[in-house]
């Protein structure tokens, strides 16, 4: 049944994706100038600023967790499908994780020259980043525990 906790977590998860692409990642503070990254480019933080360079890679994979997020609600008469959509979406997102904290600091933006030494800061929305992942495993640890209530009232009759 669509009313179900799953659904609930799935719609929220879902939403954190949503915003998410609209919210920034993170900023760089140069002595030159200051920048801000966002889910789909590093900029400079002033109205219609260079772009140095395109992190789109981050804002597809957001967009694409939250369509499946929303998808999975739809489901719920597939429990098996939806539980494995909902272990895709938590493998994505630990991917999304490591991109986001690790790989873009570390390696993408130390080799640009513009940004060279400088410290990327995380926003809250990173930090949150989270949040969508503990709702995949919890919904998906309900789907797994209706499939099996399902499981075991078709063997009782």
């Amino acid at each position: 049944m669509i009313q179900r906790i799953q659904t609930l977590l799935f719609l929220v998860a879902s939403a954190c994706f949503a915003v998410a692409c609209f919210m920034p990642v993170g900023s760089i503070a140069t002595p030159e100038t200051y920048y801000i990254v966002t889910s789909w480019a590093l900029k400079e933080n002033i109205p219609d600023g260079l772009i140095v360079y395109p992190t789109y890679f981050i804002g597809m994979l957001q967009v694409v967790l939250a369509v499946m997020s929303f998808i999975a609600i739809f489901l719920y008469k597939n429990r098996p499908m939806q539980s494995k959509i909902s272990i895709a979406a938590i493998f994505i997102n630990f991917i999304l994780t490591i991109l986001l904290i690790y790989v873009y600091p570390e390696v993408v933006f130390s080799k640009l020259w513009q940004v060279a030494g400088a410290e990327i800061q995380h926003s809250l929305w990173t930090m949150l980043s989270v949040l969508p992942l503990a709702c995949l495993y919890l919904a998906n640890k309900y789907v797994i525990k209706d499939e099996k209530k399902v499981r075991a009232a078709d063997r009782l009759r």
